[in-house]
C-alpha cells in the first residue's frame, strides 16, 4: 500500500511517500499519520466507447 505523510513520523517526514504494508498502512490512516495513495493501476477512468465501423 502506498501512503503519504500528513504528520512527521518516525518513518518519514510530511508530504513523504512510502510503501508499507497494508496492515501498517491502515493503522497510519486510522491514526492521522498518514494518507492512502490512489494506485495508477487500480484508478481506471469511464471505459472506452467501442464504435462499430461497418460500411453500408
Amino acid at each position: 500500500m502506498k501512503i503519504k505523510y500528513i504528520k512527521d513520523a518516525p518513518n518519514g517526514p510530511a508530504g513523504m511517500t512510502d510503501d508499507v504494508s497494508d496492515f501498517h498502512g491502515n493503522i497510519l490512516v486510522l491514526t492521522g499519520l498518514a494518507e492512502p495513495v490512489p494506485d495508477k493501476k487500480k484508478v481506471s477512468s469511464k471505459p472506452k466507447n467501442k464504435t462499430n465501423t461497418k460500411d453500408e
